[in-house]
């Protein structure tokens, strides 16, 4: 494929605002390849507005829980390597709630849950795709990113939502407005 000819492609099939400009020196394979995977309905930007409407399984205000002096990570911990956030331990939970409106239907459940020795199935509200290396560790503890800078303003939220976009894009517009690398092997195993 001529370089105009690949171009032409990425005008035609761009999955997202910048994508053009990110491929234009890559080889038509790799080109082809990224426009497969970036067009997985998980990496498309969402528009704006749209809500994602997730149930959860016990109604959970993170905006209480800040209120009450808890910080991210009291509850949502990063055990190493570190590339991923956790849901906490019903047992964390209970440290409170053993007293604390445990007469409640919903602290009931979380009860019921702690004693079974089972995770309470939270519904997972934040995704990347599977092809994308991501560590926490490294974005909050390393580069300083606060949380907030991906997943919005989760302490004003009685209910979470996806708030931020997990593109591509908003990734590389993110490192780039930071200095860090957009090399693709940097993300992706290529």
């Amino acid at each position: 494929m001529l370089c105009s000819e690949r171009i032409l492609v990425i005008r035609l099939f761009s999955p997202f605002p910048g994508f053009r400009k990110r491929c234009k020196l890559l080889s038509p394979a790799l080109t082809i390849l990224l426009l497969c995977l970036s067009t997985r309905a998980g990496d498309l930007p969402k528009k704006h507005g749209q809500e994602n409407r997730h149930s959860q399984p016990i109604p959970f205000s993170h905006k209480l829980h800040v209120q009450l002096g808890l910080l991210c990570l009291n509850c949502h911990g990063m055990p190493e390597p570190g590339d991923h956030a956790t849901y906490p331990k019903e047992a964390k939970c209970m440290t409170c709630h053993d007293t604390i409106k445990a007469a409640s239907s919903e602290i009931k459940k979380l009860t019921e849950y702690y004693r079974a020795n089972k995770p309470v199935p939270w519904v997972r509200i934040y995704r990347i795709p599977d092809y994308v290396f991501f560590s926490h560790k490294k974005h909050h503890q390393e580069a300083k990113v606060d949380c907030e800078t991906c997943h919005g303003p989760v302490a004003e939220r009685e209910a979470i939502k996806q708030e931020k976009p997990t593109s591509m894009t908003s990734c590389m517009d993110c490192h780039e407005e930071r200095g860090a690398s957009v090399g693709c092997n940097y993300c992706h195993n290529l």
